[in-house]
């Protein structure tokens, strides 16, 4: 039923539709609807009771996959399951799935969820929609997600990790016009919300996990006290929560049009936020854009996560010494690592920054903090900082089976003092516009 493609790491397996169609009483979605399926399956530095328990606890679920998870909540517990485990748990969940950009609306989900051990002691975690798959008489608000059976299946491997493969097969109803057309073959290449870019994501934060202990420490690392290690992963893995809110296009975020060049791939959008917890108090404007790119997206993520490169897209870095004055590294790859950034002209703030990656896509991530912050950070202190994170989405630009470059977002969001909001939008606007204008002369 499943077709591999040893061509195309990004569709490692695809669905046979006719073989389904032939199997499946339910093979044909409902009008308007459009099936994507995936399947793929990778190696997780964690045991499955640990993803079991990452799966079925939806606070866990929404920060591991807080790039492609929000406004997740469970609303009703069918089975609670055996005492002490998640054997047999059954759960009806909402969630919205988004994509990190706000070109593209986010995918309103409800299903049930359900854990199962089986005889050989392998986890099977499953979801399925509880709404029936026909035709809306009304109007829809936003993009509908309606899921045929999808989840994973979870073997021990007896040495502390386990061997995942993830399965998606949905059913999507679009809210196409409030999606920009550079992202439209991308979504449609069903790799957006597919098999990979859930598995991959959460081989990244078990690695991160890992490495965020100590029990895994490179050799290039900072010398950091475990309590100063765990103080500055937590307040890193905060600020990539944050951003990754901000970012996308979901119910609580929605983003309008604030210009219109004549370049297209140059609309910036913008949002306005007050009261979001732990940001600063205030009125906050948010300014995002998407652009294409002809380099490949390692290219880019390597291109912004180098420091001495940051004066040459960033207004505040413009002329000034960029110095690493920590960094340690979150996996096996150095290049996702959280460092610590000071600037020569600008002594009283430094950068808190968080680079990720793996073969979907990649982030740079950063947020303003001050040197006491940082010492506070050092010493283990428990901390609840404001934080006002910016930065990058770098995405891969598949196009069905085709690599064509980038998708590189930017966000930037200010604290509305002493403007107007309408000064404030402008000035937003204007820094993303000049930053990827520089980045996009940089590598094409």
């Amino acid at each position: 039923m499943w077709v591999s493609s040893d061509s195309n790491a990004f569709h490692p397996e695809t669905l046979n539709y006719g073989e389904y169609l032939r199997m499946s009483q339910r093979g044909i979605p409902a009008p308007f609807f459009q099936s994507e399926a995936s399947r793929d399956t990778a190696t997780i530095r964690a045991s499955p009771i640990t993803i079991v328990q990452t799966l079925m606890e939806v606070d866990q679920w929404l920060h591991i996959f807080c790039s492609m998870v929000t406004n997740a909540q469970i609303l009703e517990v069918l089975s609670p399951g055996e005492e002490e485990s998640y054997k047999e748990r059954k759960q009806v969940m909402s969630a919205e799935l988004v994509l990190t950009t706000p070109y593209v609306p986010a995918r309103e989900a409800q299903f049930v969820r359900y854990s199962h051990q089986q005889l050989d002691g392998s986890w099977i975690v499953v979801d399925v929609s509880v709404d029936e798959l026909r035709q809306f008489h009304r109007p829809l608000t936003r993009s509908v997600c309606r899921k045929r059976p999808s989840g994973c299946l979870i073997r021990d491997m007896q040495n502390g990790s386990s061997l995942v493969t993830w399965v998606e097969n949905v059913d999507v109803r679009e809210k196409e016009d409030e999606m920009h057309a550079i992202l439209k073959p991308f979504v449609e290449s069903s790799f957006a919300f597919g098999a990979s870019r859930w598995i991959s994501t959460l081989q990244r934060q078990a690695e991160r996990f890992i490495y965020s202990t100590g029990i895994n420490i490179s050799p290039g690392d900072a010398p950091i006290s475990p309590e100063g290690r765990r103080s500055l992963t937590m307040t890193a893995s905060k600020m990539v929560v944050s951003f990754c809110t901000d970012i996308c296009n979901s119910t609580y975020h929605h983003w309008t049009s604030s210009n219109k060049t004549r370049q297209k791939t140059m609309e910036v959008k913008t949002n306005k936020r007050r009261g979001d917890p732990g940001k600063p108090p205030g009125l906050h404007r948010t300014a995002g854009c998407t652009v294409e790119l002809i380099s490949s997206h390692n290219r880019v993520f390597d291109y912004l996560r180098d420091i001495q490169n940051r004066p040459q897209w960033e207004r505040m870095s413009s002329g000034s010494l960029v110095q690493e004055l920590a960094n340690i590294t979150m996996g096996p790859d150095p290049r996702n690592c959280i460092s610590v950034l000071a600037m020569s002209n600008h002594k009283e703030i430094l950068i808190l920054q968080e680079c990720c990656t793996d073969a979907t896509g990649s982030y740079v991530i950063f947020a303003p903090i001050t040197p006491n912050d940082f010492q506070s950070m050092l010493y283990g202190v428990d901390q609840d900082l404001p934080l006002m994170p910016f930065g990058f989405s770098i995405l891969p630009n598949v196009s069905g089976s085709i690599l064509d470059g980038t998708l590189l977002t930017m966000v930037f969001q200010i604290t509305v003092k002493n403007v107007s909001s309408k000064q404030a939008v402008e000035v937003v606007t204007q820094i993303v516009k000049e930053a990827l204008q520089k980045i996009i002369e940089a590598v094409n």
